[in-house]
């Protein structure tokens, strides 16, 4: 395991540990849906995060986003997407209590390797809309050029909090 992949999930089991006494006010959110990459490649992709509030904003939410998403790897493509990858991630969401509008943004370390995901750190962006438990997510996950190639992965995903 790369030395960068060890300090995500210790990070990630950190701050699960850290805040225990805060799972009973947390919120859990399962999300799925296909995802795209160059040539209109898809892949089926499922994620799961902690969404705990970090602060109440007039008509918005911020929240902590600590999670995990894994894209399945893809097989008879001329480009190198065979292998499954599963990002940790850690960042924040912005979320409208009037009109559900979502953003987010986190970074995250990777676990298997693509054309599409190719290098650590992974920056995650999502942008959708949200109606009480469920949510529509367009997300994209990429590492801005840092190492190539740089396909990146953009996903419609359905997501319902717990």
């Amino acid at each position: 395991m790369s030395p960068s992949r060890s300090l995500a999930m210790a990070a990630a089991l950190f701050a699960a540990g850290f805040s225990l006494p805060a799972v009973a006010q947390s919120q859990f959110e399962l999300s799925a849906g296909p995802s795209w990459t160059r040539d209109n490649e898809s892949t089926a992709v499922i994620a799961a995060a902690w969404m705990p509030t970090f602060r109440p904003i007039t008509n918005a939410t911020l929240r902590w986003e600590i999670g995990v998403l894994h894209v399945r790897g893809r097989d008879d493509t001329r480009y190198d997407l065979a292998d499954d990858v599963t990002v940790g991630h850690v960042g924040m969401r912005y979320e409208r209590t009037d009109n559900g509008l979502t953003l987010g943004f986190g970074v995250g370390a990777q676990s298997g390797h693509t054309d599409a995901l190719s290098g650590d750190p992974q920056f995650i962006s999502t942008a959708g809309w949200r109606w009480d438990r469920f949510s529509l997510l367009a997300r994209h996950i990429s590492n801005a050029s840092i190492h190539q190639p740089n396909d990146g992965e953009t996903m419609l995903v359905a997501a319902w909090r717990f």
